[in-house]
């Protein structure tokens, strides 16, 4: 069973048109570049039209290191004193920052929040005043269902991708049949034109003569 690549199973057809769920596969797969079978794509794809695929839920960034590795960024969090305040006509609420207090009134019970921000890994490679970095995307646990247009163009794309898989094969079957007729049929069995003016080597001696006593004796 062959090997594929991202782009190698896109080209056959085998993978939904979404890019969305193309996102989901490349990073499942560990990359675009990653080679998987057949057999690992079609199971992918299967299982993203059962279960749906995964969206991403942020972007992440990898900073460069000293020893030319990546490493991800640090996570840090922070708590901020604050209420949450009752939006008009009781439309959803909204974070007031501000100290706390224990009075529970009109404006909203005392509360808080925790603040969560990423930061770049201790020496991490700088160019000028930026850090090098490359995005990452994270994917969340929900996932979302294809939409019914999004399924009929799988069907389409996957009737394609079987066509044109036949097609491959035919051709190299055909090819081999006549490779295999040239090698093995007269052409194969053929001896080339003597071209030398010369016997056959082993035919004729060496073409040397020599006399021994009067009598002339071939080599």
């Amino acid at each position: 069973m062959a090997a594929l690549d991202f782009g190698m199973a896109l080209a056959r057809g085998m993978l939904p048109t979404s890019e969305k769920a193309q996102k989901d596969l490349a990073n499942l797969a560990g990359g675009r570049n990653v080679f998987k079978s057949e057999d690992w794509w079609n199971k992918a794809v299967d299982k993203q039209i059962s279960e749906g695929y995964r969206e991403v839920a942020r972007t992440a960034k990898d900073y460069l290191m000293p020893s030319g590795e990546y490493q991800r960024e640090k996570t840090q969090t922070s708590f901020q004193s604050g209420r949450y305040v009752q939006n008009l006509f009781g439309m959803g609420s909204s974070f007031v920052p501000g100290p706390s207090s224990p009075t529970i009134g009109f404006f909203g019970a005392p509360s808080g929040r925790t603040l969560t921000s990423y930061v770049a890994p201790e020496g991490a490679v700088k160019r000028g005043d930026q850090f090098v970095t490359r995005d990452v995307p994270i994917f969340g646990t929900a996932r979302e269902d294809f939409t019914a247009g999004e399924l009929s163009d799988i069907e389409s794309a996957a009737r394609r991708g079987a066509e044109e898989a036949k097609r491959e094969t035919a051709a190299s079957k055909a090819g081999r049949k006549r490779l295999a007729r040239g090698t093995g049929g007269l052409v194969g069995k053929a001896v080339g034109p003597d071209t030398t003016g010369l016997p056959a080597l082993g035919t004729g001696g060496l073409g040397l003569t020599s006399s021994l006593l009067g009598t002339e004796t071939k080599l």
